[in-house]
């Protein structure tokens, strides 16, 4: 197929290797910047030398060794501009100066849990000996406040606080989640705790207008759910679902969609931003008659597209599908042909260069994974069987697609979640025409807004469509051996993974790449033999450190004796002590209470 010859891809290839620099940046803290700038002016002047002073040995026609010189500046600038983006390092920065007060920005809407609201903010300035200084960076804000009176702040507020910083605290037991460097991703190296009486709001109205404008908006309509669904769960799903607004769901819930593999379902992505731009394409089907409507209504159906990222989030995986489309549609209104690899790698290299550190981000990994298996793997699946009842090729064109993105997300899958759902393909053709209602439903009653009987009539089916999916994907979900648990894997491992992966998948052109196949899955069978036998041959005593309770655990094999004053439905359990015992590969635990005892 030529949608996957060499030079007609360069933007993909171009991003992987500004990918690799992004990479290199962040895990090697590649950060003396003008070492980085020197070395990429000599490469710039290398190239050039080497194209117009010796023109007669025609340099210029070498693609390989222009190519090389041309990655090579690629993956600097990849570098430059992850390191740029690294606020800890930048001269301004808070943390860099003493500080008695701090006047910091909202950047998000506060979110709250009991009486403490955890609030992102920027701080503009600092006072120190009643001098007021301009500085940078982000912090968390961690709020005590009555909850007796209502929390007066919202996205855009300024605000005066007292300066009480604290670096945001590593991981304190083996495998458990490094909430340090989550958020070292978002630029927030340092926490404060203080009590609202340690807070003024001084102004507000000080954030972007127009994302302050997409926020209240989204609010606005979370609480028309909120009046016309009666189930809770069906509102905070409703909400999920249509508008990426994710404060409220339970955790039964997310257990539900997680262990049934169809968490993409609650996550704003492509699949949502896609079923927009099919229902624009249908109510604006009456600009193709020529080419400047088409023209007209492209236009038209980005900017509602944008607008629908926007109060979305504008989350990783909704601007990559947001870019793609805008792409796609430009491309087709003015009769060009689009190559979706191309157009894929652009996408990544245009959201890598706003946010480098994006690539650290979950959603934004299977977001790019999962539609590159759609376009590689998905018709090569498809061809497989080409049945010829139409009802059968719909059913075999929706699994050969579940089929193709479970296939190139479930390694990082597994390297993040540590399941695999193996009744997926069961959940993804069940939940795949619900979720399509449910979009189409919850977007007509966000739509008919100034029509109370119809919203009525619309949330009632949007709230039994809900209950109805929920209860069937609780019921996969209580299948016998609905998820394959206690699942970890190195980054090795994931590697190999992949490797063998894109080996096998390329094992058409050439049949040698079975025997290289044959060798990655004998290395791959090797480590996973080892790595058995260790954890059966396992001996040992860990003390937990946790800062309410007490947990100590007596490991032998496949056998573990906790003695905690822990319950195993405890959140300080599931977050500090588990993923240690199940990294382990416990498969009987005995819980011991001394105080009970």
């Amino acid at each position: 197929m030529t949608i996957f010859y060499k030079t007609e891809i360069p933007f993909l290839r171009l991003s992987l290797i500004f990918t690799i620099g992004i990479l290199f940046s962040i895990f090697y803290n590649l950060n003396n910047q003008w070492f980085w700038i020197i070395f990429g002016l000599i490469t710039l002047f290398i190239l050039g030398y080497i194209n117009f002073f010796f023109i007669r040995y025609q340099f210029y026609l070498k693609t390989h060794i222009n190519g090389f010189f041309i990655q090579l500046i690629v993956f600097i600038l990849g570098v430059l501009i992850c390191n740029q983006h690294k606020e800890i390092n930048h001269p301004t920065h808070f943390s860099k100066f003493p500080a008695e007060k701090l006047i910091v920005c909202l950047t998000d809407q506060p979110k709250i849990n009991g009486d403490i609201a955890k609030i992102n903010v920027e701080v503009k300035q600092y006072i120190y000996h009643q001098k007021i200084i301009r500085t940078s960076g982000k912090l968390l804000l961690a709020l005590k406040f009555d909850t007796i009176q209502k929390l007066d702040l919202q996205y855009g507020d300024l605000c005066l606080i007292e300066s009480k910083l604290k670096e945001i605290d590593p991981p304190y037991n083996p495998s458990e989640f490094n909430y340090k460097k989550y958020l070292s991703y978002q630029q927030i190296y340092h926490q404060s705790f203080i009590n609202q009486k340690q807070l003024i709001k001084i102004d507000s109205n000080q954030g972007n207008p127009i994302k302050a404008f997409a926020l209240n908006f989204r609010l606005q309509q979370v609480q028309k759910f909120n009046k016309y669904l009666k189930n809770e769960d069906a509102k905070a799903v409703a909400a999920t679902l249509i508008l990426g607004y994710r404060a409220d769901l339970s955790q039964d819930i997310l257990n539900a969609y997680g262990k049934t593999g169809t968490m993409h379902v609650l996550s704003v992505s492509g699949m949502h931003v896609a079923i927009v731009v099919v229902l624009l394409g249908y109510l604006l089907a009456f600009m193709d008659r020529n080419k400047k409507t088409k023209i007209i209504k492209a236009i038209i159906m980005v900017v509602l597209i944008w607008f629908y990222a926007l109060i979305t989030g504008l989350d990783p995986s909704v601007s990559r599908a947001a870019i793609m489309l805008s792409f796609i549609i430009i491309g087709n209104s003015i009769s060009r042909k689009v190559n979706i690899l191309n157009v894929l790698g652009l996408t990544a290299f245009i959201l890598l260069i706003y946010n480098p550190f994006y690539i650290a981000n979950v959603g934004f990994q299977l977001s790019f994974l999962a539609v590159g298996g759609l376009i590689y793997l998905q018709p090569k699946i498809k061809a497989l069987y080409q049945p010829e009842n139409k009802i059968l090729k719909i059913i075999w064109t929706s699994i050969s697609v579940s089929i193709a993105a479970q296939l190139a997300t479930t390694p990082i899958s597994i390297y993040y979640f540590h399941n695999f759902p193996l009744y997926f393909l069961i959940s993804n053709l069940f939940i795949a025409i619900p979720a399509t209602l449910m979009m189409y439903v919850g977007l007509a009653f966000l739509f008919c807004g100034w029509w109370p009987i119809l919203m009525t009539g619309l949330g009632y089916l949007l709230n039994e469509l809900i209950i109805f999916t929920n209860k069937g994907l609780i019921k996969i979900e209580h299948f016998n051996y609905a998820t394959i648990s206690q699942i970890w894997l190195s980054m090795f491992e994931i590697i190999l993974l992949y490797s063998l992966f894109l080996i096998i998948v390329s094992s058409y052109k050439n049949k040698i790449y079975l025997k290289l196949a044959l060798v990655f899955l004998f290395v791959l069978i090797l480590d996973f033999g080892y790595q058995r036998i260790l954890k059966l041959n396992q001996k040992q005593i860990i003390f937990f450190s946790l800062r309410k309770n007490n947990a100590v655990a007596l490991i032998k094999g496949n056998n573990a004796i906790l003695i905690s004053d822990l319950k195993p439905n405890e959140f300080t359990y599931s977050f500090s002590v588990k993923p240690y015992l199940d990294s382990c590969k416990i498969t009987h635990l005995k819980f011991i209470n001394p105080s009970q005892s």
